[in-house]
């Protein structure tokens, strides 16, 4: 993905309530976890991470991700 094509943090509480939206959308593969996501702490099995206003944060470990692709935030605007 080119550099022009992605959001990085800090994000604004509308690109974090889009990017959690999109999570959940399931248009789309969601972002996760880049760790270890078939531990046992990973109960989703997936380690789908949540969007804060500091980045992306895996609910079941300590990963962190700080940037999303712009199309992310524009889930709104595709038509099923």
């Amino acid at each position: 993905m080119r550099t022009s094509e992605i959001i990085k943090t800090p994000w604004t509480s509308e690109q974090v309530e889009a990017l959690n939206h999109y999570q959940k959308s399931g248009l789309m593969h969601p972002y996760t976890c880049g760790g270890n996501r078939k531990d046992e702490r990973h109960l989703d099995g997936e380690g789908i991470l949540v969007a804060t206003e500091n980045g992306w944060i895996c609910p079941f470990c300590d990963y962190k991700q700080g940037w999303a692709g712009k199309f992310s935030i524009k889930i709104n605007e595709i038509e099923i």
